[in-house]
């Protein structure tokens, strides 16, 4: 009998994740489907604990209550009921989401220049799971 083998598993995450708490609704193609808590965010997409659980590989509409909704992909699910979210959505979209991030993230409270919050914004990558 052969050991089973490992898989390593590749964390392809390009951005910068803060933990943030904002209430999300969940929704798909009009119909809400599923409430919770952002864990974390970033420009390129979010850690999300949402119930029910949700598909991974569907697009869902991901509302973060009082900042807008943002399209994103399931791309993982760890726990019991947290998701890894990707955002399919361009620059603008990604401005904004820095905006939200610099408002709740004490760390980024800080500093006074935006260009210089961006730059750290955008610096090395947190390994969140």
């Amino acid at each position: 009998m052969s050991a089973p083998v490992k898989t390593l598993q590749i964390d392809q995450r390009k951005d910068r994740r803060f933990d943030i708490a904002i209430p999300v609704d969940v929704a798909s193609d009009g119909d809400w489907l599923a409430f919770g808590m952002l864990e974390n965010l970033s420009r390129g997409g979010a850690a999300v604990s949402v119930f029910p659980v949700l598909d991974v590989g569907r697009t869902y509409s991901f509302h973060l209550r009082g900042y807008g909704a943002w399209a994103g992909t399931v791309v993982r699910r760890f726990g019991i009921k947290s998701h890894g979210v990707r955002f399919n959505i361009g620059e603008d979209d990604k401005r904004k989401l820095d905006d939200i991030v610099r408002e709740l993230s004490p760390g980024m409270a800080s500093y006074d220049d935006k260009e210089r919050a961006l730059a750290v914004l955008r610096d090395a990558t947190i390994r969140a799971f």
